[in-house]
Formats: structure tokens, sequence, C-alpha cells
């Protein structure tokens, strides 16, 4: 079995959710208290001692059917010409806010050597270590971000900001645009569901605004300015 890997900072219910993710993979390591999401996954590889690792957000709650079974293969070509063993797999993942199903906060597959290797990134996590990317169409399962007012409204505005600027490469405009019309539009009665739309409305300004400015863009990555964004929100 390949090495899991789950991140956290200071989510709530992540004690939680790392026993619940055990029940899956019972000898799944933790990550905690690293600042900055690259920093923290490139601590994972420096810590696997597989060749793929994978991970775990901490707002996860891993579905019933998932397992943690998949690993690359280098007979085997993602895309012709390109080996399973070169590539990055994301699974899909449920919104509980607006029911949208796609790779947001799935479980990810990475190889351990580019992040050894890579010594910055851009601003989103998956998309940046040069390497192809390859969507699993199974359930991994739900991305309970919406635990309190801040941890709502920071992941709607990031995703938001992402979706609007254009920033992760080779991603379908149009399902872009579907998904973010989604996610300022619906899913406000759902718990903290307004601070999940206000989020989204305000990530899609900033994305729109700051598209050509890869340095402000990255600001989303910085959960100190996240949490003076917030308040300024309010």
């Amino acid at each position: 079995m390949l090495d899991v890997f789950y991140i956290s900072y200071n989510e709530d219910f992540a004690d939680e959710n790392y026993e619940m993710l055990q029940v899956f993979a019972p000898l799944a390591k933790r990550i905690h208290g690293v600042k900055g999401i690259f920093n923290a996954h490139k601590q994972a590889a420096e810590k696997s001692n597989t060749k793929h690792f994978y991970v775990v957000d901490a707002d996860a709650i891993i579905e019933e059917e998932f397992t943690f079974k998949f690993t690359p293969s280098s007979y085997v070509d993602a895309y012709p010409g390109v080996p399973e063993t070169d590539c990055v797999f994301t699974w899909r993942s449920r919104n509980p806010i607006n029911d949208l199903i796609y790779g947001y906060g799935a479980v990810k597959l990475f190889p351990k050597k580019p992040f050894l290797e890579l010594t910055d990134w851009s601003v989103d996590m998956t998309t940046s270590i040069g390497c192809p990317f390859v969507p699993k169409f199974q359930i991994s399962n739900v991305t309970a971000f919406n635990t309190d007012p801040f941890n709502t409204w920071k992941s709607a505005f990031r995703e938001c900001v992402k979706l609007s600027s254009n920033i992760i490469d080779n991603n379908d405009s149009l399902d872009d645009k579907y998904r973010l019309d989604v996610w300022c539009t619906r899913g406000e009665k759902r718990e903290f569901g307004e601070y999940a739309l206000l989020g989204a409305q305000q990530g899609r300004e900033f994305g729109e605004e700051y598209r050509e400015n890869k340095d402000a863009l990255k600001k989303i990555n910085d959960f100190d300015w996240l949490e003076k964004k917030f308040e300024e929100a309010l």
C-alpha cells in the first residue's frame, strides 16, 4: 500500500476526521501545523517511504466505498507515451453546500520525486509540479469545509479565485464557468451557506481583477492574509 498523508493546520474536526481516515488507511501519517500548503506537501514527500503518496485534506470525510489500493504502473500509459507513474491523480469529492461533484477537495495521488526537486509553486498545488493531471471519476470523499464562518468563506473564496482567474492550466473553461456560477448562487440555506456565497462572490471578483497578477493570486495560500480579508468582508 502506498503512503497516505493527512494534512491539517487548524481546521475544526481535524482530529475526528483523522480518526475516521484511519478506518480506511490504518497507517496514514499526519502532517500538522506546517505553514503553507506547498511546505506541507513537500514535507509529506520527504517523509514518504513510497515513490507515490496519497494526500487527504483535513476537511475530507472519506466515502465508505473508497479504497487507497490504486497504484500507478510504469507499464500503463495514462496518455500516449506518458506512463501512469509520471502523473498526478485526482478523484472527485462532493460539496456539502452546493452539491457540485468534481476534484475540489478530493483525494490526490502524487509522485514523490517532483516535490523533492521543486523549490517554488504557482497558485494551485495540484497543477504546479509539472506532471500530467489525470482525473479519476470515483467519489473519494465529502469536502466538509463548512464548519464555521471563516473556514467556509475561505474555502469558497480560494476556489472561486482559481476558477475565475483561469490560473489552472488545461482546465475546461466551460466547466469552470458552470462551477463558478454554482458556487456563487447555490446553497444559502445549507449550514454556513451564506458565508460560502459571500466567499465565492468575493473570490470571483478578486480572481477577475487580478487575473494577470500571479503575485496577487498567490495570496490565497496565505492564511494570515485570508483572515484579514475575511474580517474586512464582514
